[in-house]
């Protein structure tokens, strides 16, 4: 019973989200009117007279097309075709040419004004089919997932920017301004008599209906509601009130298809003759629509696809379009876009998938074949409160909710160090601008332009990851005390700078100033290039540049994180012109270079300190009274320790034992260089160094304390020599030489005090 109930109830919601989809696709449609009735008169505005019969079934037949098309072949949530104030506004030049053809001017001036029109709707209609063929062309190439690469300011920027034009376009309905009057000059006279009063009324009171649905009932079509009840209300009122002015009334729409179309050139001779004496300006308006087209097209759909987590294939996408274009183009359509506005609008009226595409279609072709006209009826002021709504409803939301993030925590003073949300906002809002003053193809061109620059002023400060001195980082060779002592004040004249990211021409510009902007008792400068991922020929110029000013102050440059071979080696090899032997020595990590500049400073040090030099002479080897496992022994005591102890000879690579080893002795290292290391396994094999003792120093104590076997292998860097202090003869010291051992024990405990307190040392540092 429970099957047969769940497979009953399959199809039912399936034919409600359908309806529901249909219904909000009829919404869709409502919203979208006032975009085709306006945009199809201003598309032929410059015929005079003739534009409305040219430019309102052009534009019908673009978003019947259109959106019937788009929404067949289309993967987008929903997809709605309609002309657009871009694209509109870029045809409009075109036609403007047309117009002043002398042929036109001829026939329109004649008893046969049709022939003109027929003549400028075969051109555009062939400019609007080499539009759709710009886009598939596009689309073959794989240029529409540029889309991808642009960036979100720049994206809200649009958005906002499409929206404000939408508003501002259906200021003069609102006010009550005759169709294709200036609005300036019509206002003065408007204030005067009032005559602004009644249409802004009824306008922002249908958009107040539309807000006021979407917010109690948001599953109900709120622009259609809001629709019917403004109609409906300025019908009533202006039955009560005859003297009541609304305002202008939409033009009643002609039936008839749009009157061009792309092969009547093949017809008609004069046509042909039109078409070719301005077919260079007919091929370049088809390269703008088509760009232009494709640019805010997709742009809408990333925006519509936004937060949806689906992914759309861009070039699929804008195929679908252009071949909307091909076939509206046949019969005379405007330029069809994916409307966003259109799109928005069926969105949230629950709208998806074709049935709400193809409900939208089906809709507009219903109120051009059945209601032209009867839309003499509607007062432009209840369509345009309709389009405020969907202008409102298109602000972008990322902008908003940033914006006020940044706002609240400006006003507490809690905006962290380094916030960039201005910058990215003030992107924004030239991009908006821009997009209104010049259209989208320049606001978001600049936008674009803006936020590269902005990205690399943003790499180039982040560029140096962190900074320390070599207090902070120490290398992991354990030096003996009296040489640690030395080091302590040595170390201050060492500088490492972490580098992260790409070295390049936009990244590395203020790294050599950075270098010489150290301070001047330093003497060696280390760079981490370990987070580097790539370095390009301005980058290589740059670490040559860095070198040079480093080198003229007496400073030396050391790159650590560069193995032999590594694709950075290899580009600072080829792309820096390092003089024979002027090249910075590299090191695979920072605690090798930081090694070696200490051994450098050491021995420097050492030539005006005497005392520092006896105690590096260390190729001889250390007598067991120079270590630290004996300090404070009576000559008798340490006698009875040199007996206990075994010497044992190191040959380079030799290991003394390995991780996880039981630990039977601990080592004094007399002569040479032993290493803690493990083996790091991953991707790629490698060995870490713990640390490295010279002569003087003792390892493996902290096992043979608590019995926890070694943590590390120990390896000789090179031959070395060891005295060994096995475990059962420390425990014979401390059962028949009580005070000896606990001397012993002492010196261990100071050994591992003097190790963390070095430790402790770089963890201040590191944090300040």
């Amino acid at each position: 019973m429970n099957d047969a109930a769940s497979l009953g109830a399959g199809p039912e919601p399936r034919l409600r989200a359908r309806l529901r989809s249909v219904a909000a696709g009829i919404a869709g449609a409502l919203a979208t009117l006032a975009v085709v009735l306006t945009l199809g008169l201003l598309a032929f505005a410059p015929m005079g007279p003739l534009a409305a019969g040219l430019g309102i079934p052009a534009a019908f037949a673009a978003t019947v097309l259109g959106s019937a098309v788009l929404g067949v072949a289309s993967r987008c949530t929903v997809s709605i075709g309609s002309p657009s104030s871009a694209t509109v506004l870029t045809l409009v030049a075109l036609v403007a040419r047309l117009a002043q053809d002398p042929q036109v001017v001829a026939a329109a001036a004649s008893a046969q004004p049709l022939d003109a029109a027929r003549w400028v709707g075969t051109a555009v209609a062939c400019a609007v089919v080499g539009m759709g063929l710009v886009q598939l062309g596009l689309a073959a190439f794989g240029l529409a997932r540029l889309v991808h690469f642009v960036p979100q300011p720049v994206l809200a920027g649009f958005n906002n920017g499409v929206a404000l034009l939408i508003v501002l376009s259906q200021l003069p309905a609102l006010l009550g301004a005759p169709t294709g009057t200036p609005l300036a000059p019509w206002l003065g006279e408007a204030v005067a008599s009032g005559a602004w009063v009644t249409p802004l009324s009824l306008g922002l009171g249908t958009a107040a209906c539309a807000a006021a649905v979407a917010w109690r009932r948001p599953r109900w079509p709120a622009l259609l509601v809001a629709f019917v009840l403004g109609l409906a209300a300025a019908q009533a009122l202006l039955a009560a009130w005859p003297a009541l002015q609304w305002g202008p009334m939409v033009s009643p729409t002609p039936v008839a298809m749009p009157l061009g179309a792309a092969w009547l050139p093949l017809l008609d001779d004069d046509a042909w003759a039109l078409v070719a004496r301005h077919a260079p300006a007919m091929a370049l308006t088809a390269l703008l629509l088509g760009l232009v087209g494709a640019l805010e097209s997709m742009l809408s759909m990333v925006s519509i696809e936004q937060g949806s987590g689906r992914r759309l294939a861009p070039d699929r996408e804008l195929a679908a379009l252009g071949l909307a274009n091909v076939v509206g183009g046949a019969v005379g359509a405007l330029p069809t876009v994916m409307l966003r506005a259109g799109a928005i609008a069926v969105q949230r009226a629950g709208g998806r998938g074709p049935a709400a595409s193809l409900a939208l279609a089906g809709t507009m072709l219903a109120i051009f074949a059945l209601a032209g006209p009867s839309l003499g009826h509607v007062p432009q002021a209840v369509l345009a409160g309709v389009m405020l709504m969907v202008g409102v409803s298109l602000v972008d939301r990322w902008s908003g909710r940033v914006g006020a993030r940044w706002w609240h925590a400006a006003r507490r003073g809690k905006l962290p160090e380094g916030d960039d949300t201005p910058v990215g906002l003030a992107v924004m809002l030239v991009v908006c601008a821009l997009t209104v003053v010049f259209g989208v193809a320049v606001g978001v061109a600049i936008g674009v332009a803006l936020s590269l620059i902005v990205f690399v002023r943003r790499i180039n400060r982040s560029l140096v990851r962190a900074q320390f001195t070599g207090m902070a980082r120490p290398s992991r060779r354990i030096y003996p005390g009296a040489i640690e002592a030395r080091l302590l004040g040595l170390r201050t004249r060492i500088a490492l700078l972490e580098l992260e990211g790409a070295l390049f021409f936009g990244s590395a510009a203020h790294l050599p100033e950075r270098a010489e902007a150290l301070a001047p008792q330093v003497r060696f400068v280390i760079f981490d290039l370990r987070r580097v991922s790539t370095v390009d020929e301005s980058g290589a110029m740059l670490m040559h540049d860095v070198a040079r000013r480093l080198a003229r102050h007496g400073q030396e440059l050391l790159l650590a994180g560069v193995a032999d071979g590594s694709p950075v080696a290899r580009s600072l090899r080829a792309f820096a012109p390092w003089a024979a032997g002027g090249a910075p020595r590299t090191f695979v990590d920072t605690d090798q270079a930081m090694e070696a500049a200490e051994g450098a400073l050491l021995a420097e040090a050492a030539q005006t300190d005497a005392g520092l030099a006896e105690l590096l002479a260390t190729e001889s080897e250390l007598p067991l009274a120079a270590c630290s496992l004996v300090r404070g022994l009576t000559p008798r005591e340490l006698r009875i320790v040199t007996a206990a102890m075994q010497r044992r000879d190191l040959r380079a690579g030799e290991v003394v034992f390995r991780q996880g080893d039981e630990a039977e002795a601990l080592y004094v290292v007399t002569r040479g260089s032993v290493s803690a290391v493990v083996v790091v396994r991953g991707a790629v094999q490698r060995t870490q160094r713990f640390a490295s003792l010279g002569p003087g120093t003792m390892f493996g104590e902290m096992a043979l304390l608590d019995q926890a076997g070694r943590s590390a292998d120990a390896v000789a860097d090179r031959e070395a020599c060891l005295l060994v202090l096995s475990r059962e003869r420390l425990e014979t010291l401390l059962r028949e030489q009580p005070e000896l051992a606990a001397k012993l024990y002492r010196n261990i405990a100071a050994h591992l005090g003097e190790r963390l307190r070095v430790a402790s040392i770089a963890w201040q540092a590191a944090a300040a």
